[in-house]
């Protein structure tokens, strides 16, 4: 019978979370080894805007940036938060969702032709219950969810824009970990 001389120490899973937007892609990467998550990277990647060119144009250059972020990490699985696929009223048009769903879609085919798998969807509402309920805290809006991440992520970096107030980038770098979070809590825990 063969002896191993050493014993390979299990590998940590690489978590690749996405909050997806036409302006802005959150990401984050959290490790997640023996029920011990930690954030290995944050930041996010800015799409040209829409006074840039062409809706193909945008999805062209985000399309790339993304292949670059999946190139560089490799991760062994990736979580997207899913788009919104009804209209909040007030706060949606028919156009935004168009736009919205065809970023998220474009992160997915992504991650399936880089790295050669599907990625996980979660909502937001999926995304909040399963942290809400593993941690025994309650997280119902956006702030609440923010607030937990600054406090359970002690090495996630805050920016402040010009005027001190924390640069909109640093919500959608929270919300990818929030939404790597909730695969973990879905797969792992």
């Amino acid at each position: 019978m063969y002896t191993p001389l050493f014993i390979l120490k299990e590998v940590m899973n690489r978590i690749l979370g996405l909050d997806v937007s036409s302006s802005t892609i959150g990401w984050a990467i959290l490790g997640y080894e023996e029920e011990h998550v930690t954030l290995e990277a944050s930041g996010h990647i800015k799409p040209p805007p829409s006074k840039s060119g062409s809706l193909t144009y945008r999805l062209n250059e985000a399309f790339e940036k993304v292949n670059e972020l999946f190139e560089e990490l490799q991760p062994d699985d990736v979580a997207i938060e899913a788009y919104a696929n009804k209209f909040a009223s007030g706060r949606s048009s028919a156009n935004t969702i168009i736009v919205l769903s065809v970023f998220n879609e474009l992160s997915a085919l992504a991650c399936l032709r880089m790295l050669g798998y599907e990625s996980h969807r979660y909502t937001v509402s999926s995304i909040r219950s399963k942290i809400s309920k593993h941690y025994n805290k309650k997280i119902v809006s956006k702030d609440d969810m923010f607030n937990f991440i600054i406090e359970n992520f002690k090495d996630f970096s805050i920016i402040k824009n010009r005027n001190n107030a924390i640069r909109k980038e640093c919500y959608d770098e929270t919300d990818a970990i929030a939404v790597a979070l909730s695969h973990i809590i879905s797969e792992y825990l």
